[in-house]
């Protein structure tokens, strides 16, 4: 089941690269990069309101439970529009290998980083010598798209 479910999340990774470029081919018929990110999420809203509903019939009654979030869980979807919007303007830029390497240089970093410490409430996951030359053997590897 494990391999399963890393199978399942590098397949699910092919579809941001998708994304980006379909963004980018959006925004250039609609008006630039961010009216072609806000069509992606109103799009993504739309599939995701409507996901809840079949699903989940108790959703909109768990919604009361927002009055005692912190308030920083609710900064994931203000992240993902500045992702998504730099995305979409900057493959445009520098193409798409070289965007997204960069991208999984950054979430490495930050991943490990977060794990090691155990923010967010996440699990600690200490960082060890393989982790830090896995993350480095990925950074070297951009390095060699970008030339």
């Amino acid at each position: 089941m494990k391999y399963l479910i890393m199978f399942i999340t590098l397949l699910v990774g092919t579809l941001m690269p998708l994304q980006a470029i379909l963004n980018s081919k959006l925004g250039r018929q609609i008006g630039g990069p961010l009216m072609g990110s806000l069509m992606s999420f109103a799009i993504g809203l739309v599939f995701l309101l409507l996901l809840n509903l079949s699903t989940n019939a108790t959703a909109v009654g768990q919604l009361r439970n927002t009055s005692t979030s912190p308030w920083w869980i609710w900064l994931g979807g203000l992240l993902g529009a500045v992702f998504v919007g730099f995305i979409t303007w900057v493959n445009q830029k520098q193409g798409i290998a070289l965007t997204f390497s960069l991208v999984v240089s950054g979430q490495l970093l930050v991943s490990l980083f977060i794990d090691h410490y155990g923010l967010f409430g996440s699990a600690v996951r200490t960082i060890t010598l393989e982790k830090i030359l896995g993350v480095a053997l990925i950074i070297g590897g951009m390095l060699l798209i970008k030339k």
